[in-house]
């Protein structure tokens, strides 16, 4: 049956699927720890080559090693994604503020005039704030996080009465410029989800019947389409609540809406899935039903008659249903049937249902209808 549309895949995969949007995350975040991972191998290589023993290279760089290690597990055991992203950044975070410890109160003096890696794990921690939060949230936690580091190290310099070097302030102003741009960008992806969100809402309301919350004509259109496709086909059943003008006229037309909404329910309920059932327009609905032969949509009419002729409707009564019956032609050496002369057969075949007294179902008998 036809239901709401289902969250919008983001990447087609080689064999033509589509990924979800959680697990294009998980892949990108597999790509990222796995560069990850590579550099930092190389970090602790250079360094015990070099016969360093800083905090950074001595406990930093395996911490952060066992953690992308541990994320990498967790993402390949199909666990929570946003658990992950969550302790990722806290990790990352608890790494960023020690390196500016580090910096500030090392016994190297000189590393507080020269060392740069804290603003560039700095630039890396607010991109994941970026990537896990909106972007006021993000810009703020970026802001803050930029001054502390700047601040931490200028007061250092000040309280151990050394010059700012150039170098610092190149690296500071870099580090700035480059969370302005993060910033702009994760902004303008906000803004560019939030258009196509307000686009596919007015997509999803021109296609929806409001009162019914099923597809409208419009929205039908795409489903009866898909019977004219060679090797596909299918029936179109049209169906037509019989003298519904009467309950508007007798009982109002909120009475007359209570019946359009048990009518489109009844509907739905009663055809096996993958049907899809709309509102036409009015008091008619139409349920398409795809790979279904002709003697499977006569059975599926006689029983929706049956359904709505032994239907009580609160207030109202009994409120029967005429259905006129198509089939999709895909028969050799026959024109193929088109969107318009599908729905015109079905329309005809409603007429006849109804010319002979109503409260029935009629089929096309068409000579272009293949037998």
């Amino acid at each position: 049956m036809s239901g709401p549309p289902e969250q919008r895949p983001t990447l087609p995969t080689p064999d033509g699927t589509l990924l979800p949007p959680e697990e294009l995350r998980r892949r990108v975040y597999l790509l990222a720890l796995a560069a990850g991972l590579i550099v930092l191998t190389i970090v602790f290589a250079v360094g015990n080559f070099q016969g360093r023993t800083d905090v950074y290279t001595g406990v930093l760089v395996p911490a952060l090693t066992i953690m992308v290690l541990f994320s990498t597990g967790w993402l390949l055991a199909r666990r929570s994604v946003p658990f992950i992203e969550r302790a990722v950044f806290i990790c990352m975070n608890v790494a960023h503020l020690a390196q500016i410890l580090e910096q500030t109160l090392g016994p190297d003096p000189n590393t507080l005039a020269s060392n740069d890696a804290p603003y560039w794990m700095l630039v890396t921690v607010c991109m994941v704030a970026h990537l896990i939060s909106r972007p006021r949230i993000a810009g703020l936690y970026s802001a803050a996080a930029y001054l502390l580091s700047c601040a931490l190290p200028l007061g250092g310099l000040l309280l151990t009465a050394q010059p700012v070097s150039a170098e610092l302030v190149r690296v500071q102003l870099t580090a700035g410029i480059t969370l302005v741009f993060v910033h702009a960008l994760s902004w303008y992806r906000g803004q560019f989800e939030a258009q196509r969100a307000r686009l596919h809402l007015a997509q999803q309301l021109a296609h929806t019947d409001q009162l019914t919350g099923l597809p409208n004509r419009r929205g039908l259109y795409p489903a009866v389409e898909t019977l004219l496709t060679p090797g596909e086909g299918g029936a179109v059943l049209l169906l037509d609540l019989d003298h519904f003008k009467r309950v508007n006229d007798q009982y109002g037309h909120q009475a007359g809406d209570t019946v359009l909404i048990g009518a489109a329910t009844l509907t739905s309920d009663l055809l096996p899935s993958p049907a899809v059932v709309g509102r036409w327009g009015g008091e008619e609905f139409m349920a398409v039903l795809p790979g279904t032969d002709l003697l499977t949509a006569q059975v599926q009419a006689a029983r929706l008659c049956r359904a709505f002729a032994a239907h009580h409707w609160p207030g109202v009564g009994r409120v029967t249903v005429s259905i006129g019956v198509s089939v999709a032609c895909h028969a050799p050496n026959r024109p193929p049937d088109t969107l318009p002369t599908l729905i015109a057969r079905a329309d005809q075949a409603l007429y006849r249902a109804k010319a002979a007294g109503r409260n029935s179902w009629k089929a096309d008998t068409d000579p272009h209808q293949p037998d």
